[in-house]
Parts: C-alpha cells; structure tokens; sequence
C-alpha cells in the first residue's frame, strides 16, 4: 500500500483529533464562564442517596461528612441502601439512623435476577425518597460542609441535572499514585467539557444531583437497568435527549467530592474495565463519536509497529503520539488551572503513555469479556427482572 495515502489520513485525523481538542478547552471556558442562577425561594427538599455493599472500613467518613453538611437539616434526608453487605455495614447504618436526623436506610437481602445491583438498590432506596433534588454519592467518599448546597445553588428553574468533580483523597507518592489521579481526573475533564458544549456523555454517579420529576419523566433505570454499569451516563444522555432540561457541571471548590482510589492495580483494572463496558451501548451518536476517538487511538500503536518495517509509518505514528499528548495536554491544563488541581500535572507525562494502550485494552476487555465488581464477576449486561420490593428501616 502507498504510504501518500497513509499520510494524508493519519494527518487529517491528526488535524481533527487537535480540533476536538480545542473544542473541549471551549467547553470548559464556556463552565468557567457560567454564574450560577439566583437562589430559589424556598429551598428544595433534598434526598441523598447511597448504595453501600461491605463498607464498614469506609461509610463512617462519608456519614460523618453528610451530618456536618451546612443545608438545612429538616430539608435534608440521607438514605442508605444495604446491599447485601456481609460485613459490619448495617450495624454501622444502625448507629447513624439513632444519631442523624433525617436518616434512613433499608437492608436487601438479594438483587432481582438479572438486574444490576447497583441500580436494583437505588431504585429501592429512591422508593423511599421524599426529595425534590436526589443526589447520588458512594460511601467511600468525603465532601465539604458546603457540598450539598453549593450542587442545590446550581439549579435554576430550567436545571434538571447537575454533575459535580471527583478527584482522589490524595494523589500520594510515586509516578503511578500520580498517574492514576490524573488519569482518573481525566474522565470528569471530558465530561465536564462535553457538558460545557451541550454534547453530554458521561458523568460521575458518586456527585450527581438530578430532579426528581426528571428521573421519572425519563423512566429512570427502565431502559438500561440490565447494564451492568452506567447508572449515571445513561441518566444524563437520556435528560439530554428529552431536549427540555438543561445540565450544568458544577466547577467551585465546595462542590467537589473525594474518593478512595483503587487498592491495588488489580482493583484497578477491573475499574477501568467496568466503565469501558458500557461505551458501546451508548445512544448512536455518542458510539460514533467514541469509535472514531478509539480508531484514532487505535491507528498510532498500529503505525508505530508497521515502523518495525517502514520508517515512514513511524513517521506518522510518531507525528499522531505527539498531536495527541500536546493536544491533550493542552485540555488538561486548562481543567487542572479551572479545577485548582494543576499538581496532578506533574504525572502528565508517564500517564500519556500509558492512556492509549490503557483504553484500546479496556475497551477490548469491557466490551467482550467479564470483570469483577464487589466480589461479583459480571459481564457488561444482563437481562431486566421485574423489580422486588424491600423492607424499610
């Protein structure tokens, strides 16, 4: 094959990807750019919503957190789904529901066949929501006083859902803890960015915050509650189609959330091979447009091996490494100045090499294979029971 048409592709892919790139640094000016709508009058009640399996080691922080939060305390409820926990969990749920008012938590002792649990036990907990807003965190996440507020300050009359920023508790010492912070912090950078040009993808379940009226008028889990993951991309793409609600991303400080990274590198790739899965079940035009990124990335190994034989498709290979990490880092500058997170910066470059074989893998794995989460091997989907009803505590 000529290597002239190789060149013309691979460098008009290059010119488009640096485009791309340049329109997420757009976005997140345009995030930058947004004040937050006036306060309503009255204030909303709102209900926050965890899904727990086997976190005694890590919900005491995170209710700790929620009972400290600046919101009005008899606007706010905390609700706690136990799923199926074998470890100390409900006995520390049983503690906090005689200490915090508000607090409420039911125990399931199964999950419909078939249904993702995690989205099985939010629809239970939200059975028990009384909330006007829901906001949807983890249990081993920590947040500000101010958290609740600061994503309530954000919805305006038009607002259906607001995502917020998660980062790790703290990037800690070494290239990979550096690495894995930023290439976590990465994926709120797209999201945030694509929220800032109305074209949303994906989100971050742990600091999302929706109407309740909305959840309902999009039927909720109804249509991918046998995806195994997703309970908040699908939710925001779906409020997104419906076209009558707008979706903003929250950038101040006090809206942010932590949480623990994975324990091992293990945990680790199987994390990441969770959230590929889902990818391909996105609505058309999202799949598009994350096929031609992945065929994108998948062409710079592929010229970077075919230059074992031709130095010209090294060339090109090279030519597209060196788009990609300037442009990339280009965006991840940009976020880590709008974010206040520019430290993560100083793992950029060891994670731009890793990024591309880290996505073309999971992509592969996710989409084809299984991947454990909570002590339970799934695969990306499952069929869709009929929903079974819990006992409240």
């Amino acid at each position: 094959m000529p290597i002239s048409p190789i060149w013309s592709l691979l460098g008009a892919a290059n010119g488009v990807y640096a485009v791309l790139n340049g329109q997420l640094v757009r976005g997140l000016d345009n995030l930058g750019k947004k004040s937050r709508p006036k306060p309503g009058s009255p204030r909303p009640k709102v209900s926050v919503l965890i899904a727990a399996r086997n976190e005694e080691l890590r919900i005491r922080k995170c209710l700790e957190c929620l009972a400290a939060q600046d919101y009005p305390r008899e606007l706010t409820q905390i609700l706690v789904v136990d799923d199926r926990s074998t470890d100390k969990t409900s006995s520390i749920l049983d503690e906090y529901a005689a200490r915090i008012p508000g607090f409420r938590y039911l125990s399931l002792s199964e999950t419909a066949a078939g249904f993702s649990p995690k989205k099985y036990a939010l629809s239970q907990g939200l059975r028990l929501a009384t909330g006007e807003i829901i906001i949807t965190t983890d249990a081993d996440c920590i947040m500000a006083p101010e958290w609740i507020s600061s994503l309530v300050s954000e919805f305006g009359p038009e607002t259906g859902l607001v995502s917020g920023l998660t980062t790790y508790y703290d990037a800690g010492q070494g290239i990979w803890n550096g690495v894995q912070a930023l290439e976590f912090f990465s994926y709120a950078v797209v999201a945030a960015a694509l929220i800032g040009l109305n074209f949303p993808v994906n989100g971050n379940a742990n600091n999302l915050a929706y109407r309740r009226e909305v959840f309902d008028q999009v039927s909720g889990f109804a249509s991918h509650g046998g995806i195994v993951s997703g309970d908040d991309d699908f939710l925001i793409q779906a409020i997104h189609k419906q076209g009558r609600w707008a979706i903003r991303y929250a950038v101040t400080p006090e809206s942010q959330v932590r949480t623990e990274p994975p324990d091992d590198l293990r945990q680790f790739w199987e994390q990441r091979k969770r959230w590929a899965s889902k990818c391909g079940l996105y609505q058309p035009k999202q799949v598009a447009f994350l096929a031609l990124i992945f065929a994108y990335y998948l062409s710079i190994p592929l010229c970077l091996l075919a230059g074992l034989y031709s130095r010209p498709c090294l060339y090109v290979g090279l030519a597209g490494f060196a788009v990609k990490t300037v442009s990339d880092g280009m965006v991840m500058r940009r976020a880590a100045k709008l974010f206040g997170k520019q430290s993560l910066m100083r793992a950029f470059l060891p994670a731009a090499l890793l990024h591309i074989p880290l996505i073309i893998a999971a992509v592969a794995a996710g989409s084809f294979g299984e991947f454990t989460w909570k002590g339970e091997t799934h695969r990306r989907k499952v069929k869709v029971p009929q929903i079974k009803s819990a006992a409240a505590r």
